[in-house]
């Protein structure tokens, strides 16, 4: 093996690169949505109220958190709101999460170092790549 001085230029391989992709080429599903999976950098967890009776006629709402999903929260602007035809006007943001994730009107979202939110509405589409649910500040 001959030996190369370290300022002799030399040749290095590199593995095919891929073509990259435009917003004109047919994306297949998964792709896109292993793209929006990128844009999570929240860690959120989804709150279910249950009313614990206080054997007077009344009760407590207590919130009870599930497992860790991850999203993104983004604050709404006011072209936002003419333009996706919002159904609430009290959303101040939209969180993003994973399709198929089970939020509902009812539900919080507690956020990891950003706060709780009550859900005010779940946009749902067909073949959603996310899913956007509009919440506003539990204050």
């Amino acid at each position: 093996m001959p030996v190369r001085r370290l300022d002799e230029p030399h040749e290095v391989r590199t593995a095919a690169a891929a073509a990259p992709l435009t917003l004109l080429e047919p994306v297949p599903q998964t792709q896109l949505r292993g793209l929006a999976w990128l844009r999570f950098t929240d860690v959120a967890h989804v709150g279910t109220r249950t009313i614990v009776s206080d054997a007077g006629g009344g009760g407590t709402a207590t919130w009870a958190y599930g497992s860790a999903v991850p999203c993104r929260i983004d604050p709404l602007t006011g072209d936002e709101r003419l333009i996706a035809g919002r159904i609430s006007e009290r959303s101040t943001h939209v969180v993003s999460a994973p399709p198929g994730t089970t939020v509902a009107s009812d539900n919080r979202v507690l956020i990891d170092g950003r706060g709780t939110f009550e859900v005010t509405a779940v946009r749902e589409t067909t073949g959603e790549r996310a899913r956007f649910v509009e919440v506003v500040e539990v204050t």
